[in-house]
C-alpha cells in the first residue's frame, strides 16, 4: 500500500486559491504591525499570500491584508515579500 503524505492548503487572501503552505506568505501582526513570518512561527492571527507579484501588487493596491489582520504594514513589506518570491 502507498503511503500518503499529508500537504497542507492554505487559501491566499488575494486571489483566494487554495494552494500548498509552502508557495504562500505568511503574514502577521507583531508589536501592532503586519509583517512577513517568513519561518510561519509568530503568534496569533495571519493571512497568507501567493508568492507571485500579480497577488502582491493587488494585496498592496486593494489593501487587503490591512482589512483582514486590521492593522498597517511596516514600511516596505510589500518589497520585502517580493524579495522572498
Amino acid at each position: 500500500m502507498a503511503e500518503r503524505t499529508y500537504i497542507p492548503l492554505r487559501m491566499c487572501a488575494v486571489c483566494r486559491e487554495h494552494r500548498p503552505k509552502r508557495e504562500l506568505i505568511r503574514l502577521a501582526v507583531s508589536d501592532g504591525a503586519v509583517v512577513a513570518d517568513g519561518d510561519g512561527r509568530l503568534a496569533g492571527r495571519g493571512v497568507y499570500v501567493c508568492k507571485s507579484r500579480d497577488c502582491i501588487r493587488l494585496a498592496e493596491k486593494k489593501r487587503v491584508v490591512q482589512r483582514q489582520l486590521k492593522a498597517e504594514p511596516i514600511d516596505g513589506l510589500y518589497g520585502i515579500m517580493e524579495d522572498m518570491i
